[in-house]
């Protein structure tokens, strides 16, 4: 198995509803007010000693012959932590600041599939490193996909075969993401697809089933390049489902109203809206009406204001179908 190139744990990532978004971390306030205790465990409930235990915000600890690290925060409010250990697929959780103040939290670290994916993504999310365990990619994307520092940020529901493909990155040095809402069962599970493609890297599509109201993730399904679809194996625990935003807290980040704004796939009536504080540096978002998602761009800024990454709506469509065979 090959290790897992450390450096890119170090770097935050976002993917929002439709693009894998970056973030950057930023120097913490001198005084940590808030605790929390991570407990790393193996699938038998096992302690896990040497885990890695990092922050959205730049913290990292490694765990003890316990299996627990603690990790301290200066700010209230959501902050992402991944769980790694090598030859183990991660975890991640959200947590709440200052309501998770001073409890433990369970990391369960399940078996990684036995091969390995070479990926690099540039402008959305930028993996630098030599090879990664496809275990150990699948939930860091998926986590990341339908959340943003722990939030919901989805401005407009995806109706069944609804589809959108948001480019980022300089012409000749692109990526593209292709996100479909497939289908919603009897049971309330919904099926989606999402496809990477870059100009370094094999394409890479999954197609994932998650538990009604997408508050876990019960299969995936994956193929890289012109290889055969197969499953992946999913423990519990590695999803946590971000949380949702009031109404007023949405409509209170707006800084403009009726912006026209120009993406690959046209020129559109949009509000921009603009959030701070959510882990390093801010976002700024493009919603529009007409749309999946409701947003056409998305910008991430540092802790300067300088735009460090920038997504584009390139297309959208109907009826999106399996193309692994899901269902």
């Amino acid at each position: 198995m090959n290790r897992i190139n450390r450096r890119y744990w170090r770097m935050a990532a976002f993917v929002l509803l439709t693009g894998m978004l970056s973030t950057s971390c930023s120097t913490l306030m001198q005084a940590k007010l808030f605790s929390i205790t991570i407990v790393a465990v193996d699938e038998n409930d096992q302690p896990i000693r040497g885990a890695i235990v990092e922050s959205s915000n730049g913290q990292q600890s490694t765990t003890g012959s316990d299996g627990k690290a603690t990790l301290k925060f200066s700010s209230i409010g959501i902050h992402v932590i991944t769980v790694i250990a090598q030859d183990r697929a991660p975890a991640t959780l959200s947590i709440t600041m200052p309501v998770d103040m001073g409890k433990t939290k369970t990391a369960r670290l399940g078996k990684t599939v036995d091969m390995s994916v070479s990926l690099n993504i540039t402008g959305n999310i930028n993996l630098s490193m030599l090879s990664m365990t496809a275990g150990a990619l699948y939930p860091f994307i998926f986590q990341a996909l339908f959340t943003y520092n722990g939030y919901n940020l989805e401005l407009a529901p995806f109706e069944p075969g609804e589809w959108t493909e948001w480019v980022s990155g300089d012409e000749g040095d692109q990526s593209v993401m292709h996100k479909a809402f497939l289908k919603r069962l009897t049971n309330g599970q919904e099926w989606w697809q999402v496809s990477l493609t870059d100009d370094d890297s094999e394409d890479l599509m999954m197609e994932v089933l998650f538990s009604k109201g997408r508050q876990s993730v019960r299969r995936l399904r994956q193929r890289m390049g012109d290889g055969e679809a197969e499953e992946v194996p999913v423990s519990e625990g590695w999803y946590t489902a971000p949380i949702d935003l009031t109404p007023e807290s949405l409509e209170a980040s707006v800084q403009e109203k009726g912006v026209s704004v120009k993406v690959p796939t046209g020129t559109y009536t949009a509000d921009i809206l603009e959030f701070g504080s959510l882990g390093s540096g801010s976002i700024r978002m493009w919603r529009a009406k007409g749309v999946p998602g409701g947003l056409v761009k998305i910008e991430t800024l540092d802790p300067n204001g300088d735009v460090a990454a920038t997504s584009e709506l390139k297309a959208t469509g109907k009826g999106a179908q399996t193309e692994l065979d899901s269902f």
